[in-house]
Formats: structure tokens, C-alpha cells, sequence
């Protein structure tokens, strides 16, 4: 049974997100905890492009009603995708790990799948949030914003809400698993934002709860009230969700905070700036920061750019108004990738080499 599951594996680490390999064999029982054995042999035969029930079926030497039974049930767990295609019905496709059909686990996952998980995030996955470029990267509170210079649209959140047509909420993945496991923090679980230009996308769905687009606005605000990193893909289109992170539990943070990579995440277009006359040295955003990036001196606060990613956090705690956020120099800035098949490219051409 290990060779099916091992297939299945190989395939999702052909994936540029990525699914390395561990000594243990560990990744092969949280895939058996997902897929029984028929369903792993048949995504193992998928791909990221989208695939009409006949092709699978031929591909696979399997009569279309069986394959389709097993492909609809897929769709049902959260392990592949679907959509439909004029003149070809329904097609199907493989879907990574993460961001992909982990995340969709949320509601179902159980303490032996958060176990699971960890062991695996420790021993072999962390190593797939190191690569540049970053699965995520941090979107500036947009509050925080300059209101007098140009802002590119992907840097606010507004530009993604106000494009949809309907808003949902589901509970953070990655705060499930660590309060699963023994290790959660006290940050709000629910506060993942999903988001379609399709309405009523989320009326009949059982793990992520409808909302308005002032309900999106108001999870937003209580993150910033939290000392939360939003977070989104790194792409500039082709953007669905807003995570609200933070390095308690976050499995793209902890790949900064545990395994010292500044890669875990891209940086925003920003960096915090200070004016030394406006500082009273209360301290209040260095409890903010995420990413240690200020510090006291002469009771002044301090910025080290190397490890500011223009979050905003600290601006918003700032009394006094001495911080604010500077916008990059030209030379400094690093647009995302402009699509998913765009940072696919270039994170497959950095994994090899």
C-alpha cells in the first residue's frame, strides 16, 4: 500500500509547492489519512491542468462512472478541484498540499493528523517554506498606507474584497492544529477570509461561514487589534484568500522564527520609518512586531530593515504617531509574480537550482 501513497507523494513534490520526502515516511500516513488507496492511485495520475473524466478514465484503463464516483468524492474532502469547461463538462486536476488541500482539512482534521503534521512540518516540510519565492507575502494594514504617493493594487486589501462578489470566513488551519497538538496561542481561530467573484460561492458550504464584505472589514480591523500579519499568495492576480497570521502558529511564520529564513514570506512594498522626535520609547511596538525588527536605543526606537516586512503593526500601536510606513526605493522594490503560473516558473527554476 506504501508504493501507492509513495506515487502519490512523488507527484505532489513534482508540484514547485512541494512535498520533500522524510526518513520517517511520515508524509505517506497523512496522505492515508486523506485518500483511501483507490483515491491516491487515481490522483497520482492527475496533473495541475484540468482533465475531462474520459481522459482520466482512458489514462487509467477504468470505466468513466467509477473514475467519476471516486473524482466527485475527492472534490468532496478538499484533495482535488474541479470546474467546468464548455464541451468538456466537468474537469479535475491535482492541487498541492500547501496552499492547497491541507488548508481545506480544517474542519476535519483530528489530534493524530495534527501530530502527524508536526512531525512532518519538523522534519521535512519547513524546508518548502525557505524557498524564494515565498509561498506568501505580508500585506500592509492598509490604514498605514501613504494616502500621498501611488500604492500598486496588490498591496491592499480593498482591491481584493471590493472585486468579489461574495465574502466567507473559516478557521485558521494552522491555529487548529496547534491547539490540537497541545500548543495553541489565545489569537482567534476564525479570521481567514476566502473571497469569489461567483456569488453565493459560500451559502452551502459547511467549513467556511458566509459573510458580508463589512463582516471581511471588520476580521481585518480585530487582526490589526490583535497584532496579526495579513498575508496572502504571492501574486499579484488570481487572489482568493487573506490569512491573519502570526508566529504562535502559523506555518509560514515559523519558518522565519524556527528555521531563521527570511525567505518564509515576502516583504511588502514598505519599511517602518521613525521620527525621533515624535518617540517616547514606550516599547508598545516592539511587543507588536512579528519579525524583531525594532528595538530601543538612546530611548529611541530603532528600525533594522533587514528584518522589517512592512506589515504596519507598529504603526497602528504608535500613540505618539512617530511611525509610519516609507514606501521602498525603486531599486528596493520586488514585485510578485504577476500569476500562479508565473511563480510556479520561477519557484520550480529556484528548486532546481
Amino acid at each position: 500500500m506504501n508504493k501507492i501513497y509513495q506515487k502519490l507523494a512523488d507527484c505532489l513534490d513534482q508540484i514547485p509547492n512541494g512535498f520533500p520526502k522524510t526518513k520517517s515516511g511520515v508524509e505517506l500516513k497523512l496522505l492515508a489519512k486523506l485518500f483511501t488507496p483507490e483515491e491516491a492511485k487515481l490522483a497520482s495520475t492527475l496533473s495541475l491542468e484540468h482533465q475531462s473524466i474520459k481522459t482520466v478514465a482512458e489514462r487509467n484503463d477504468a470505466g468513466e462512472s467509477e473514475v467519476k464516483f471516486l473524482l466527485i468524492g475527492m472534490v468532496k474532502k478538499g484533495l482535488i478541484d474541479l470546474k467546468r469547461e464548455t464541451g468538456k463538462g466537468f474537469t479535475f486536476c491535482l492541487i498541492p498540499f500547501v496552499v492547497g488541500f491541507y488548508e481545506r482539512q480544517n474542519a476535519k482534521i483530528d489530534k493524530e493528523f495534527a501530530e502527524l503534521f508536526e512531525v512532518y512540518y519538523k522534519e521535512s516540510f519547513h524546508k518548502t517554506m525557505i524557498v524564494d519565492p515565498s509561498v506568501h507575502r505580508v500585506i500592509p494594514i492598509e490604514k498605514t498606507i501613504p494616502v500621498n504617493i501611488d500604492v500598486m493594487p496588490y498591496e491592499k486589501a480593498s482591491t481584493y474584497l471590493d472585486d468579489a462578489k461574495s465574502w466567507g470566513v473559516l478557521n485558521c488551519i494552522c491555529r487548529v492544529q496547534k491547539k490540537l497538538i497541545g500548543q495553541g496561542c489565545d489569537h482567534t481561530v476564525e479570521n481567514c477570509l476566502v473571497f469569489s467573484v461567483r456569488p453565493g460561492a459560500f451559502d452551502r458550504t459547511d467549513d467556511i461561514r458566509s459573510i458580508s464584505k463589512e463582516e471581511a472589514l471588520d476580521i481585518l480591523a480585530e487582526a490589526d487589534r490583535e497584532g496579526l500579519v495579513h498575508s496572502t499568495s504571492n501574486t499579484q492576480k488570481e487572489i482568493n484568500y487573506i490569512c491573519n497570521c502570526c508566529i504562535c502558529s502559523c506555518g509560514v511564520l515559523r519558518g522565519m522564527v524556527e528555521y531563521g529564513s527570511l525567505n518564509s514570506i515576502a516583504r511588502s512594498d514598505f519599511y517602518a520609518g521613525v521620527d525621533k522626535n515624535l518617540c517616547n520609547a514606550c516599547e508598545i511596538c516592539i511587543d507588536r512586531c512579528q519579525f524583531n525588527a525594532l528595538q530601543i536605543i538612546d530611548d529611541t526606537c530603532v528600525v533594522d530593515t533587514s528584518f522589517c516586512f512592512g506589515c504596519g503593526l507598529c504603526v497602528t500601536s504608535c500613540s505618539t504617531g512617530a511611525l509610519s510606513l516609507e514606501q521602498k526605493n525603486p531599486g528596493e522594490l520586488v514585485p510578485p509574480p504577476f500569476s500562479e503560473n508565473e511563480w510556479r516558473e520561477k519557484r520550480e527554476k529556484a528548486s532546481n537550482g
